[in-house]
């Protein structure tokens, strides 16, 4: 569960734990309301990070790296749906 900011680090350490996996890379795919749409966030196996946005406004042409300190404000901001995430798979094992 994230509930400090502290709890981020950890959480990205084990995303593949809560993450899909397509073969190539681990994702996670975050709905948004404003604007209405989605937010799909990669790790790759170096440990690189990307996102991509797709919504009724615009899309991204391609995945767009990320800097830790914008990924974490992105977790932060997400973190009630991570979390709902993270207690149905603690559940489901």
């Amino acid at each position: 569960m994230i509930l400090r900011i502290n709890e981020i680090s950890g959480f990205l350490h084990d995303f593949e734990r809560y993450a899909q996996h397509d073969g190539t890379k681990y994702f996670l795919t975050l709905n948004t309301l404003r604007p209405n749409g989605t937010l799909t966030i990669m790790k790759y196996p170096s440990g690189k990070f990307t996102y991509h946005r797709k919504n009724e406004n615009y899309w991204d042409i391609k995945e767009i790296d990320i800097e830790l300190d914008m990924l974490s404000d992105i977790i932060w901001g997400f973190r009630n749906i991570i979390n709902e995430m993270i207690v149905e798979s603690t559940i489901a094992q």
